[in-house]
C-alpha cells in the first residue's frame, strides 16, 4: 500500500489524509477509532484528518448514527474532480477499486449539508447522467431560499445543455415559476405533472437517477442525501412509473399560475 501514498499526495493530500482515505476505502463506514486502528494513526489525529477530508469533499459523514462515522466517496468520483491530474494517477485507480470490493455491493448513503453541500450533491456523477433520464417526485419551491432557487436554475441550465431530461410529479404551485422555462418535452426538458396541493404537497424532492442512485433534497433544512443503490433506484422509478401512468392525460399544465 505504501506505493500508493506518493501519487495521492501529488493530488494535494497529506500523507495522513491518504492513510485515512485508503483505510476508509478498505473498511467501508467507520468510526474515528476504527480509522485509527486501520491506518495506524492516533485516534484524535484520525478524527481531525477525517474532518479535513470531509471539508475537501473526499469523505462524508453518515447521518443517523449515535457515534460519528465516515465513509469514503467512490474513488471514481474523486478522480473525476481531479481530471487535470488524472493522467498521472490513473494507474492506481484499479487498486483503489479493489479495496472497495468487499463493500461494493452494499448500499451506501452520502450526506451533504448546506448550500455548499447542495452544490456537491448535484455535481455528484453529473457527467454520467448526460443523455440519461432523471425521474422523481418534486417539491414545491415554497421553502426554498433565493440562494437555493438560483442554484437550481443554474443546475437545470447545465442539465438541459447536456440533454438530461426530467420526468416528474410536482406540486401545482406558483412558486415554481422560476423554472418555467425548462418545462416541456424533449431532450433536456422537464416533463411534469402538476398535482393539486390537496392531492400532493411534498416538501422534499426524491429522484431516481438513471436507475443508479437516489437523490433526496430537503428544502427547509437544505440537506441532501444520496443513496448509492441501483436496486433502490429501480424501486423508486417503478413507483414513479405507476403514479405517472395513473395520471396519464391529466395535470399536464399548472392550474394555479401561467408560466
Amino acid at each position: 500500500m505504501e506505493h500508493l501514498i506518493e501519487p495521492l499526495k501529488n493530488l494535494g493530500l497529506s500523507e495522513k489524509e491518504v492513510l485515512v482515505y485508503l483505510a476508509l476505502l478498505q473498511i467501508g463506514s467507520a468510526t474515528p477509532y476504527q480509522i485509527a486502528k486501520k491506518s495506524g494513526i492516533k485516534r484524535p489525529t484520525a478524527y481531525v484528518i477525517a474532518e479535513e477530508l470531509v471539508a475537501k469533499g473526499l469523505i462524508v459523514h453518515i447521518p443517523g448514527e449515535e457515534k460519528k462515522r465516515y465513509i469514503a466517496k467512490n474513488p471514481d468520483a474523486f478522480f473525476e474532480e481531479k481530471e487535470e491530474q488524472l493522467a498521472a494517477a490513473r494507474k492506481i485507480l484499479p487498486e483503489l477499486r479493489s479495496y472497495q470490493k468487499n463493500v461494493a455491493e452494499k448500499s451506501s448513503i452520502l450526506y451533504f449539508e448546506g448550500i455548499d453541500g447542495l452544490h456537491q450533491a448535484y455535481a455528484y456523477r453529473q457527467k454520467e447522467l448526460h443523455g440519461k433520464e432523471i425521474v422523481g417526485f418534486f417539491a414545491s419551491n415554497e421553502d426554498s431560499t433565493s440562494e437555493v432557487t438560483e442554484y437550481f436554475v443554474e443546475w437545470n441550465e447545465y442539465r438541459a445543455k447536456h440533454n438530461t431530461p426530467v420526468r416528474g410529479i410536482t406540486v401545482d404551485a406558483p412558486d415554481l415559476l422560476p423554472y418555467a422555462k425548462f418545462f416541456g418535452e424533449g431532450a433536456g426538458a422537464m416533463n411534469l405533472k402538476f398535482l393539486p396541493r390537496d392531492v400532493y404537497g411534498s416538501k422534499i424532492s426524491i429522484e431516481s437517477c438513471d436507475n443508479q442512485f437516489v437523490r433526496i433534497f430537503l428544502f427547509e433544512s437544505v440537506e441532501t442525501l444520496i443513496i448509492e443503490s441501483p436496486k433502490f433506484a429501480v424501486a423508486v422509478k417503478e413507483i414513479f412509473e405507476l403514479v405517472w401512468k395513473s395520471v396519464e392525460g391529466r395535470f399536464d399544465k399548472p392550474a394555479t399560475w401561467v408560466g
